[in-house]
């Protein structure tokens, strides 16, 4: 593995720092004794021969709410492999079947989705900068990127603003890190991506950036965005989101924001607390407790062919996670939606498997 891919995964692993208590709070632990052994980050990454990895999830969800339940099961292989010292070629496939089921109708037709979330070759120019060509998650906050995973969402059920950003485009980016000191990192991205048709690798013409000051001492991100859709209605969105994995406390913060004159304004706040203290017994350990916060607010006109909700909407969720193994995960969650049309009840339950091969 070349010098340079050593660098730019040096500072990705100070990134992933961030997510790797959510995605394995209890695995975590076992990286903290490698590090009080002596193992720095930079043993683990000495230089190898570059070995292809297929890697993924499978997770089936259902949620219960008055008059419907739904069933979700998603198949989600991801493949990443190496080219020489410089190169990466990374690429995810997902399969969903939604099957809804109506209290008073019956079962729907049951459509198999199936999209190609991205498909991308990564060159790393230098430490500061990596070219990207081919399709993407959008980069616009931090939700797709780095929670979209079912094996790393902390609910199962997206934010209610993830629809602004629930796309892929085709097309480049530009992105990279730069330290301004040993206190503070700062990671940006800017991307464009072409109108494509098609159902699995189809993306709208848009152009964006992202860009995040990144504090390794308190490991704290807070980050900007910026989306312009330049296709059929020409919505533009700014976005900010913020990211706390405490070192004192067993608590990680989550929270992003969207502003958008055409798509509407909203928020979310994500708090995760991992019971990971000598006082609960043993098998609590493996387990997270979750609470989130959301509202999205309709703009003066809003858009006829869109995901996002068509009133003024508030969601509260809390739910607990256990993972029986690194690999295996239980999750259970209760919601309560606010909305101009009326209140309801949310039930999920899920199980997610990630593997590597």
């Amino acid at each position: 593995m070349g010098a340079i891919m050593r660098k730019v995964l040096r500072r990705k692993v100070r990134i992933l720092c961030l997510t790797l208590p959510l995605a394995c709070p209890f695995g975590l632990a076992q990286v903290n004794n490698s590090a009080a052994a002596g193992t720095s980050g930079d043993e683990l990454l000495k230089p190898m021969a570059p070995i292809p990895v297929i890697t993924g999830g499978l997770s089936f969800n259902a949620q219960f709410e008055p008059g419907q339940q739904t069933m979700l099961p998603v198949v989600a292989p991801v493949i990443l492999v190496p080219i020489g010292g410089r190169g990466l070629i990374e690429a995810e496939f997902e399969v969903e079947a939604e099957t809804v089921h109506h209290s008073d109708t019956g079962f729907d037709p049951v459509p198999v989705e199936k999209s190609l979330e991205y498909a991308q070759f990564d060159y790393f120019l230098n430490r500061f900068v990596t070219i990207v060509a081919g399709r993407f998650a959008e980069p616009f906050n931090i939700y797709k990127e780095r929670l979209d995973a079912r094996w790393i969402r902390n609910l199962q059920e997206p934010p209610l603003i993830f629809a602004f950003s629930d796309e892929s485009g085709n097309g480049g980016e530009v992105r990279g890190g730069i330290p301004l000191s040993e206190q503070v990192d700062l990671n940006y991205t800017a991307y464009f991506s072409a109108f494509t048709s098609g159902e699995i690798a189809g993306s709208r013409r848009q152009v964006g950036l992202r860009t995040s000051l990144f504090f390794p001492g308190p490991r704290l991100e807070i980050g900007f965005s910026y989306n312009h859709k330049l296709q059929d209605v020409r919505a533009t969105g700014f976005g900010t989101d913020f990211t706390w994995t405490m070192r004192k406390l067993p608590l990680n913060l989550r929270a992003e924001a969207l502003i958008s004159p055409d798509e509407g304004n909203g928020y979310w706040v994500e708090g995760v607390w991992r019971m990971s203290s000598s006082r609960f017994p043993g098998w609590l350990r493996r387990s997270q407790a979750v609470i989130r916060q959301e509202q999205y607010f309709t703009p003066s006109q809003p858009l006829e062919d869109t995901e996002l909700p068509l009133v003024n909407t508030t969601r509260v969720f809390v739910g607990w996670n256990y993972y029986l193994t690194d690999a295996l995960r239980l999750s259970a969650a209760y919601g309560r939606q606010f909305a101009d049309g009326g209140n309801h009840n949310l039930w999920d339950i899920g199980i997610n498997f990630r593997f590597v091969k």
